[in-house]
């Protein structure tokens, strides 16, 4: 496996998300794929000693998503065998719109934070604009608590810091994407 590859195999955002759309041994069925490499179920199951059944689904998953491909062959007893490719261009492609939709959301919750007033209930039940806040009469609507304002610029602060470290993953994952070369012809993806 390339190095491009390896740090992204390694990358703790991209093995949350592997995990979360396809499974726990997800990483580890997308590790076993080297540069070209084409894999059955029954081989990466046996690699991995895991059930067949797991890996498929776990395929089938990564395939959901366009990151598993697979073409079919006959064997010499003419039955189909399944024969599947990892597209890890596709795993940063969609890691990347991940963090522009988290960069978006942050930069609207700023610029939230510096047009309204906002309060907190001390539990950390509910956080409200000032609007809603008058409206339940600054009592929290589920312990009943007084509500208190929220320091807006503590909190804008965090959140820049948030943006900062977003935008640099950003950075990176937009020079892996430039660098991942993936050649997946004649494989059904989507």
């Amino acid at each position: 496996m390339n190095k491009l590859k390896k740090e992204l195999l390694f990358d703790q955002n991209a093995i949350t998300f592997l995990e979360q759309i396809a499974g726990p041994i997800a990483t580890d069925v997308v590790k076993l794929f080297k540069n070209g490499s084409e894999l059955s179920p029954e081989i990466i199951s046996s690699k991995l000693n895991e059930k067949i059944t797991t890996v498929r689904s776990t395929l089938n998953s990564l395939h959901y998503r366009g990151i598993a491909c697979y073409k079919k062959k006959r064997n010499e007893k003419n039955m189909y065998v399944f024969l599947w490719e990892i597209k890890h261009k596709k795993i940063v492609e969609i890691l990347m719109i991940q963090e522009i939709k988290k960069y978006k959301k942050i930069e609207m919750e700023i610029s939230d934070k510096k047009i309204h007033d906002f309060f907190v209930c001390p539990k950390n039940c509910i956080e409200v604009p000032f609007e809603v806040a008058a409206a339940y009469d600054f009592k929290c609507t589920n312990c009943n608590s007084n509500l208190k304002i929220v320091n807006s610029t503590a909190k804008i602060t965090k959140l820049n810091k948030d943006l900062k470290k977003i935008e640099l993953n950003i950075k990176k994952l937009e020079n892996l994407l430039e660098k991942i070369k993936d050649n997946t012809k004649g494989y059904i993806c989507e």
